[in-house]
């Protein structure tokens, strides 16, 4: 019999690999992907915001490339 308390805690998924570019890619992909509604819809046009600012960013760095 398990417990909860027994449970491993979840991985931690390491992003340190991920180029700059391909977690913007990700970020902005998985914001337009998700169904908007009243009550998420101002926050997840702040991140995206902040998002494509900060592609904008990596593009005229050149980290793209």
């Amino acid at each position: 019999m398990t417990h909860a308390d027994d449970a491993e805690p979840p991985a931690q998924i390491n992003y340190t690999w991920q180029h700059p570019w391909l977690r913007i890619q990700r970020l902005i992909r998985s914001i337009l992907e998700v169904r908007r509604d009243p009550i998420t819809r101002p926050v997840m046009k702040a991140t995206l915001t902040d998002a494509l600012r900060e592609r904008e960013k990596i593009k005229c760095v050149g980290w793209f490339s």
